[in-house]
């Protein structure tokens, strides 16, 4: 199971590489898709685990309506709409998919 700690030791892990390769190794000198990709790395991650969180329940694989609030999420971010009605509409539809 992964926990919070985990989580916040992976977090400080990843931006710490981040600083410290930002410290040790000239920007310049390296490729624009070599940035694009050393940006996506915390995204990814976060990608992860929001993953791991939404489809697994004790190791095991668990569909249910959390799959629900996770998509009307990621609908309302592709909308652009702001993080706090993306956040209140996922919740909602969690809760609504729950009580059917």
């Amino acid at each position: 199971m992964l926990t919070w700690s985990v989580v916040a030791l992976l977090a400080f892990g990843v931006y710490g590489q981040r600083a410290l390769g930002m410290a040790l190794i000239d920007p310049k000198r390296m490729s624009g898709q070599a940035r694009s990709v050393l940006a996506m790395i915390p995204l990814s991650i976060l990608c992860a685990v929001t993953a791991l969180q939404t489809l697994s329940t004790e190791g095991e694989l668990v569909v249910d309506a959390r799959i629900g609030g996770i998509g009307l999420a990621a609908l309302l971010s592709w909308k652009r709409a702001p993080m706090f009605v993306v956040v209140i509409g996922a919740a909602g539809a969690t809760a609504a998919l729950r009580a059917l």
